[in-house]
């Protein structure tokens, strides 16, 4: 996270940001974006685990995930929601996600920054409840295999998850913009106890699409 923070911060106080002309206003459209995310980070406040513990939701740490992001322009309505599609990849075989849903964005400093909040809807390949590795009467194979499972893949409870999320955006220009972006998925226990969630965080490319 501090690597993904000192890179956001050094690209905003290094890009120069061209001043649009009074006659060509900039009118918010379509957009597409490309991510890298640091996939399943240890939850705030969290210490690290003792040897050979491995905390819930932090099963597929240190793998990463490429993301990619469709969002609309903004509606009219419900405080001017851009609808959003994303489809976020793990690298390393973990889990991987796609969401629909909507992001609500708040421009600051003369549109050359921008907070963005969202919450959508996901499902995943991954899994609702690994075997138990300790049920008894399992071969030694078949132990070892669930555990390998137990101990790399996150149980999420559910198929289909909620996805809040929170971005910090920075224009290099009219077309470009790079963002810190910061994902959530979990289904807060409605659709059972299991529910240890699990969070990304990294960084944007994002284009502004038509004219």
């Amino acid at each position: 996270m501090d690597r993904v923070s000192g890179s956001f911060v050094i690209i905003v106080a290094c890009v120069p940001f061209p001043a649009r002309a009074q006659s060509e206003p900039l009118r918010p459209g379509a957009e597409i974006a490309i991510g890298w995310l640091d996939h399943g980070i240890r939850k705030p406040f969290r210490s690290a685990p003792p040897p050979g513990f491995i905390y819930e939701g932090e099963e597929e740490r240190h793998t990463a995930d490429l993301q990619f992001v469709y969002r609309s322009a903004p509606l009219t309505v419900a405080l001017k929601p851009r609808l959003t599609a994303r489809l976020q990849l793990n690298t390393a075989g973990r889990t991987s996600f796609a969401s629909l849903g909507a992001e609500w964005r708040q421009h600051l400093l003369n549109d050359r920054v921008y907070a963005q909040t969202g919450i959508g809807l996901t499902i995943h390949d991954g899994y609702r409840m690994t075997p138990d590795p300790f049920a008894p009467g399992l071969s030694d194979a078949e132990a070892a295999r669930r555990y390998r499972l137990y101990s790399r893949r996150t149980s999420f409870g559910s198929r289909v998850l909620f996805n809040p999320s929170l971005s910090l955006g920075v224009r290099l220009d009219t077309r470009w913009a790079i963002e810190a972006a910061f994902e959530h998925f979990s289904h807060a226990q409605l659709f059972g106890k299991q529910n240890p969630g699990i969070n990304t965080i990294g960084l944007r490319l994002v284009h502004a699409l038509g004219r």
